[in-house]
């Protein structure tokens, strides 16, 4: 929980990104057919790079890639490199379907909530959390609809404009060609 909560602080995401990067990693976990899936060697890799997803999608003023290499607590390093690598990779397992729509979001919320709740950790801080309203709900799909559509629109070379530090052909320049990478070997399972 340190290594999460570090980089939620650090990186200044909103608390809607905790819930979408939880359905980002369920999603590739079922993509994946179980194949992908947190453990002890991967985990890490794959919360840290649902957790840049989610900033990217809903936060409205989300860092750069180069900015969140900074953000990791101490004894852990993610390079700028790894963490273009691990973004097109989990892009490329969920197909850019990084739409989230209210009602999943909201399932989620309200299972996390409950178990909270029940199991005694939710504190004060559970209770003052505003519940999702229907606002709330309508920005969270238009946002992820609008990211959706601006990666699935566009030409493979055009999700490099999205960040500078995300320049795929800036290290397809630099870099001799390779053999493509699927996300399991990326996270190195």
């Amino acid at each position: 929980t340190k290594f999460y909560r570090g980089i939620f602080y650090k990186a200044q995401m909103e608390a809607d990104c905790i819930i979408m990067s939880l359905i980002y990693v369920e999603r590739l976990i079922k993509r994946t057919g179980g194949k992908l899936r947190p453990r002890a060697e991967n985990w890490r890799s794959l919360m840290f790079s649902c957790m840049i997803l989610s900033s990217k999608v809903w936060d409205d003023l989300s860092m750069w890639n180069a900015d969140f290499s900074q953000s990791c607590p101490p004894g852990v390093s993610f390079p700028l490199q790894r963490i273009n690598e691990l973004e097109l990779a989990v892009l490329n397992a969920l197909s850019f379907q990084v739409k989230v729509p209210a009602s999943e979001y909201a399932k989620y919320y309200f299972l996390l909530r409950s178990m909270l709740i029940k199991s005694g950790l939710g504190g004060e801080d559970l209770n003052a959390l505003d519940p999702l309203d229907v606002m709330g709900a309508r920005r969270l799909q238009q946002v992820s609809s609008q990211f959706e559509n601006l990666s699935l629109g566009s030409k493979p070379n055009a999700v490099s404009k999205r960040s500078q530090s995300l320049s795929i052909t800036a290290m397809k320049a630099k870099q001799p060609t390779k053999a493509k990478l699927g996300l399991e070997q990326v996270v190195k399972m």
